[in-house]
Order: C-alpha cells, then sequence, then structure tokens
C-alpha cells in the first residue's frame, strides 16, 4: 500500500512538472515574452517549414535556477498550415543575454 501511495505521488509530481514546467508564472502580456514567442515560432518554422503563423502567448513560466541558464516555458497560440488556430509548447533557454536557444517545440496537450 505504501509503495503504491508513493508512486501515485510521485507520478502526480512529474505530470505537474511536464505540464505546467518547472518555473514561476510570469505576464505573458509582456511585450518581451509575446517577441520570444514570436521568435520561438520563427525559429521552429525555420527548422521544420511547417508554416505555422504565430499568433500569441498564452501562458509562460520562467525557472532562473536552471543549471543551464534562465529557462522559458511557453504555451503558444499559432496558427497551422490549414489555417486552424493550434497550442504548441515551446521551451527557450538562455544563458546569457545575447544567447538564447530553442530547446524544444511541440503541440500542446
Amino acid at each position: 500500500m505504501r509503495n503504491s501511495l508513493l508512486f501515485a505521488v510521485a507520478s502526480v509530481a512529474i505530470y505537474a512538472m511536464a505540464v505546467l514546467g518547472a518555473g514561476s508564472p510570469i505576464d505573458a502580456n509582456n511585450p518581451d515574452v509575446q517577441w520570444l514567442g514570436q521568435w520561438a515560432v520563427a525559429v521552429h518554422v525555420h527548422q521544420a517549414h511547417d508554416g505555422i503563423k504565430f499568433n500569441k502567448v498564452l501562458r509562460a513560466e520562467l525557472d532562473e535556477e536552471s543549471p543551464q541558464g534562465k529557462t522559458l516555458y511557453l504555451i503558444i497560440d499559432a496558427t497551422n498550415r490549414d489555417g486552424k488556430d493550434a497550442k504548441y509548447e515551446a521551451v527557450l533557454n538562455q544563458r546569457a543575454a545575447w544567447r538564447r536557444a530553442l530547446v524544444s517545440f511541440k503541440p500542446a496537450n
């Protein structure tokens, strides 16, 4: 019974980290956050050639404690090639003001 409870708690914690990211919520309407969301979509389109179009960042979280520098988790609303709105999860890493990388970009669940 104890092992089952421990497994359930660990599963919920892992799920919450995967869905919510590991950061603190920040203002998604901040112009800098919107710009970073637009940048993430542009980098993704350059790599994937799937033609999605940025609409806006819906949610943002920042993890300043990451060993890789600052990590930003975004939920982005974008229009796909078929003209339908879709949500995407983007993870960005910034080691310094001039050095940023798109770590992942995928459809949100």
